[in-house]
């Protein structure tokens, strides 16, 4: 997808992952809104965002909670409002949910990961997709994660929300073929962000040692990189 003068939501958008989807839209000539609920988060990346754009682009954002869907309308809504229109989602938002065996965990924090990860994918695509087909097409991108490849001891929650998004994903995509709008879910790998050090901080002996060992080896990589290039600076 060509990203000139393209417009796009970004969930989760101002840390991490979704930060660096919405700064890569800019870089390429595209505007972008993102949301988070972390307020001071949310504003300094619309900052750091807006510096690097051109007079043409726009960055916006709001804080909001991806598992409501009337803080999700009003979001939308102002999205569409600020930028014209919605060439692109991305579904980005998420969390891990609790750690440790089944029998073990919280279960209002189990289902805090479903209205998260599940909900806030569905409130976004229910939004969304009505000024979608206004434009005659668009396109949906929803992180899956590694979550749903495999069976995932200690998180539960998260490999249990990550398959379902998949399988959402593939249902919502047959319903939008003939409208042209396309979705797919995507799982980019491990990656070097705040979930990770979450998983270092919260997950030894909740959960398997072969995913607290992976966890912590790309960590390890991580550090390994920084410290050569400062040493190649």
């Amino acid at each position: 997808m060509k990203l000139l003068n393209k417009k796009a939501i970004i969930t989760g958008g101002s840390r991490g992952f979704g930060k660096e989807i919405a700064a890569h839209f800019i870089r390429e000539g595209g505007s972008v809104s993102i949301c988070s609920r972390n307020n001071d988060e949310l504003d300094l990346t619309i900052k750091e965002l807006t510096a690097n754009a051109t007079g043409r682009q726009t960055v916006c954002g709001l804080c909001a909670d991806v598992a409501d869907y009337s803080r999700v309308e009003t979001f939308v809504k102002y999205s569409v409002e600020r930028l014209g229109t919605v060439d692109c989602l991305v579904n980005n938002a998420g969390i891990y949910g609790p750690k440790g065996n089944v029998d073990e965990v919280d279960l209002d924090k189990w289902v805090l990961a479903f209205q998260i990860n599940v909900m806030g994918v569905m409130n976004f695509c229910k939004a969304v997709i009505p000024y979608m087909k206004k434009n005659n097409g668009g396109k949906i991108i929803n992180l899956s994660g590694g979550g749903a490849t495999s069976p995932m001891p200690g998180v539960s929650a998260y490999a249990a929300t990550k398959a379902a998004v998949v399988r959402l994903t593939e249902t919502i995509a047959l319903e939008l073929k003939s409208v042209n709008i396309f979705v797919n879910a995507v799982a980019p790998g491990a990656l070097n962000t705040g979930m990770l050090d979450e998983m270092l901080a919260e997950g030894r002996g909740k959960v398997s040692t072969a995913f607290y060992e992976k966890a912590l080896k790309q960590k390890e990589t991580e550090i390994a990189e920084t410290f050569r290039h400062r040493r190649m600076g």
